[in-house]
């Protein structure tokens, strides 16, 4: 299996490794047609997230994702040039952050729906992230909220909040649905164990709490129900310096997943979000030598000058994608297979493309008239 990608020569060193999570619907058996209006109508789909394989897709659906690339490609062209970055990806819609000339370079944010072109590129109204007299502006997190089992999705701002010594916290909580933001929402304050430290691209949704990596050596954590926040340690030993080497994921499981790039090694771990507790439930999963792994791609000068670097997990921690000098490989964790998605290039953002798989119909979609 292997993802899908824009084969456009990079830009200004921001090429993209395609792009998005698309929770849409495919045929079962290959006897239903594949329109854009199926997929829009799919919001909701049945089994395991996977990413999609390159082979023995059905014509139609690789008709689609062939627009989703180029769907991308004209969103880089005509609007947003290198200035816009994914956010989020979920039922088919992708949340892009602009800030360019046609915002007036103000941040704006943005749903777009890659494999339903047909739909209107969508800004969201712009609102101004303040946070409490006496705090710092710090981290702002974008991303797709699902409340309920109705497939209605909102969008949730999250905007980090420090006292001056960076050693207090607080997070600010705003929604976007039908239309309009909400007021805004504060959480409870918390005393940090070290001093918080901005990071781009950390957090992670599971179920009603979102995780953030603080530095070094805790996961901040926001339980959205109760507007708190709280602290998970890392595991005992693992302390981190540098953010391209350590990767939030998760599972449908409720597990929080952490994919730690040591050296020549993969150290995966994961935490059973639904007990309290804080270090002690932490569980080395597996460890993963890519010398091994690589085999024969690996060159003899590994061992003291590579280049590698974790680029983007996904919804579980069954694979990650490294950079490896200017290369980009793609990781499968259990199944111990490597392949090259990206070479000779400058890449810094990548976004796995993933859907349920093998995807079904729901019944409303399999009765109703889009298919005629």
């Amino acid at each position: 299996m292997e993802i899908q990608r824009n084969k456009k020569k990079p830009r200004k060193g921001a090429a993209m490794v395609v792009v998005v999570e698309a929770e849409g619907a495919s045929q079962e058996k290959g006897d239903l047609p594949l329109s854009p209006g199926v997929m829009d109508e799919a919001s909701r789909v049945l089994g395991c997230h996977m990413l999609v394989p390159s082979q023995g897709l059905p014509t139609e659906f690789f008709s689609i994702l062939s627009r989703a690339k180029d769907y991308f490609s004209d969103l880089e062209k005509n609007w947003c040039g290198d200035d816009f970055d994914v956010l989020d990806w979920c039922n088919g819609q992708v949340l892009i952050s602009v800030e360019n000339s046609i915002t007036d370079f103000q941040q704006r944010l943005a749903i777009c729906t890659p494999l339903n072109p047909t739909k209107d590129f969508t800004f969201i109204p712009h609102r101004q992230l303040d946070v409490p007299q006496g705090y710092i502006k710090m981290d702002i997190y974008d991303f797709f909220y699902e409340k309920g089992n109705d497939g209605q999705m909102s969008i949730y701002r999250v905007r980090l909040g420090c006292t001056p010594t960076r050693k207090s916290i607080c997070a600010m909580i705003f929604g976007f649905k039908d239309g309009a933001w909400s007021y805004n929402h504060i959480s409870t304050m918390i005393d940090l164990p070290s001093r918080w430290l901005q990071r781009k691209n950390s957090g992670l949704l599971i179920d009603t709490k979102f995780y953030m990596l603080g530095p070094s050596k805790y996961i901040l954590g926001l339980d959205l129900v109760s507007m708190s926040l709280f602290i998970i340690d890392l595991p005992n030993g693992l302390e981190h310096s540098n953010p391209e080497m350590l990767q939030l994921s998760r599972e449908e499981d409720s597990k929080l997943y952490i994919i730690h790039l040591n050296g020549l090694q993969l150290h995966i771990w994961f935490h059973d979000i639904n007990n309290t507790g804080n270090t002690s439930n932490w569980v080395l999963i597996d460890t993963i030598s890519l010398l091994e792994v690589f085999g024969h791609i690996a060159n003899p000068s590994w061992d003291s000058e590579v280049d590698i670097k974790i680029a983007r997990g996904g919804n579980s921690g069954d694979f990650i994608y490294l950079h490896v000098d200017d290369d980009v490989y793609l990781v499968h964790i259990k199944k111990r297979m490597v392949e090259k998605v990206f070479d000779n290039g400058k890449v810094f953002r990548v976004h796995p493309f993933m859907m349920a798989w093998p995807p079904t119909f729901t019944k409303k979609i399999m009765m109703g008239n889009i298919l005629k």
